[in-house]
């Protein structure tokens, strides 16, 4: 029940916090600040409370529908335990950073914690039918999130969002349905559909279906129009919650369900995902040189690294996958950092354009440093964990095809471009039009510390994300290895 707990703690709490704002006192914040710490300790206890599977950290197993198949299976395993804190973790960090935030606030902490909730349940779920559930759960309070708390044209921009991702899920439900109903007994059990051999052909094709879902919420050329335009409309929490969790969900989908359910498909498709990410490292690398706002750079900053994420789980060796693994903490914690930022710089001075911005380290140096730091982990400097999961990647494109890795270090080298001129630009040189005269305060400060620390913690001591990964890297290979023999 602990596993269930995780999705039933923030749905619950998110229906709590529409009344909770009725009684002022912030009591909508802090009941979700606690709703998401209690869900951090559920998920350590369920986590070191063993499981009769020793594949997996926690394990459950609920009838739910079992006349249509249908059950509550979650399993937890190392990669998926982060995530979840992630999801938990960044959704405090979310209510935090947007405490001033007074304008239907109830219902604004309920679709914030309504999106972990759906997040977490994709991050758990092995029922695929339950996955699709969740899946098309997560677009409904992010849609919200943009619509009714973004800027400029948050309308369109919420309808881009939602028409891309509801329209790309059907692929996943389609492929899902196919599944179950072609089993022997009809059954949405990710774990006994996995036992079952089909023709490469077949699997080739259901992947596709899972693909096209999971691409377009990586936002990978050409499936990201969407993500550019979200991320510059929509509110700093949503932009965290976006950067830390949706794209994630993609990441994770990919890497956890095709090599389980498809490998032949995997194999034959592994090429397609090679080149996806090749074209999107080098075009997000270099669309981001070309912005003025910086909340669209960073975006496009995202499209270049979830693109590595791609190149990382499609070339199906143990370097480039657990690089893909790391990557995708690394980049949730330097994206989160570098929108909380910019968000609090728009809150002072109401704009984002570069040419209006600079000299930060004369007249705010607290957001001149950390700033600094941001950047550095979207440069993939030494010591993040950007440059960790970007470092192993290139390792295992070497193995696979050193084009590949010349292509990412190509994509890496456009980067320089991008954040030394946003460097430039909004951390030294003069003042510009409309200076930062107010720094950072505590709440700020702390916001940032967190997460600044965490992609120089994950970066300095690699094995605290490698150790827990190999499980999860390990039944990829796996799965792989018993088809290429």
């Amino acid at each position: 029940m602990s596993l269930i707990a995780l999705i039933l703690l923030p749905l619950l709490g998110g229906v709590a916090a529409l009344f909770a704002a009725r009684l002022g006192n912030n009591a909508e914040r802090w009941l979700s600040v606690g709703v998401l710490g209690i869900g951090l300790v559920v998920l350590v206890a369920a986590c070191l409370g063993g499981s009769p599977d020793p594949r997996w950290l926690a394990f459950s197993r609920t009838p739910w529908a079992p006349s249509l198949g249908v059950q509550l299976l979650f399993a937890v395993d190392g990669l998926s335990a982060a995530m979840l804190a992630l999801s938990l973790g960044l959704g405090m960090v979310a209510v935090f950073t947007s405490w001033q935030t007074n304008e239907n606030s109830g219902l604004f902490h309920a679709a914030l914690l309504w999106t972990v909730a759906a997040s977490n349940g994709v991050f758990m779920s092995f029922d695929l039918l339950v996955l699709a559930f969740f899946w098309e759960l997560m677009v409904v309070p992010s849609f919200l999130l943009i619509a009714l708390w973004g800027h400029g044209a948050r309308e369109a921009s919420a309808m881009k969002f939602l028409i891309f991702n509801a329209v790309a899920g059907l692929g996943l439900l389609g492929a899902v349905f196919w599944l179950g109903a072609s089993a022997p007994i009809v059954t949405f059990d990710a774990f006994e559909l996995a036992k079952l051999a089909r023709p490469a052909g077949v699997q080739t094709w259901l992947l596709a279906g899972f693909a096209l879902a999971f691409v377009v919420k990586l936002s990978v050329p050409p499936f990201h129009a969407w993500l550019p335009d979200a991320h510059t409309d929509a509110p700093t929490a949503g932009s965290i919650l976006l950067a830390g969790l949706l794209l994630k969900t993609g990441a994770y989908g990919l890497f956890r369900f095709p090599a389980m359910l498809f490998p032949e498909g995997y194999l034959a498709l592994a090429p397609v995902g090679l080149v996806l990410g090749s074209v999107g490292a080098l075009y997000g690398a270099v669309m981001a040189c070309g912005q003025t706002d910086a909340k669209r750079l960073v975006a496009y900053t995202s499209v270049a690294h979830m693109s590595i994420v791609l190149m990382g789980v499609s070339g199906g060796v143990h370097f480039a996958l657990m690089g893909a693994a790391v990557e995708m903490v690394g980049h949730a914690f330097s994206a989160s950092l570098l929108f909380f930022l910019i968000g609090a710089v728009y809150d002072r001075v109401g704009t984002r354009d570069l040419r209006d911005l600079g000299g930060l380290q004369r007249t705010a140096p607290r957001f001149a440093a950390v700033f600094a730091l941001g950047f550095s982990a979207v440069l993939a400097m030494p010591g993040t964990a950007n440059f960790l999961g970007e470092a192993l990647v290139i390792t295992g494109m070497f193995q696979v095809n050193w084009i590949y890795a010349a292509i990412v270090l190509t994509a890496l080298v456009v980067s320089v471009v991008y954040a030394t001129r946003l460097l430039k630009e909004v951390v030294f040189g003069e003042p510009g039009p409309k200076p930062v005269t107010q720094d950072l305060g505590s709440r700020e400060l702390s916001i940032a510390v967190v997460l600044g620390s965490a992609t120089l913690l994950f970066g300095l001591l690699p094995q605290l994300l490698m150790t827990p990964f190999t499980p999860a890297v390990d039944a990829v290979l796996a799965s792989l290895e018993a088809v290429r023999r």
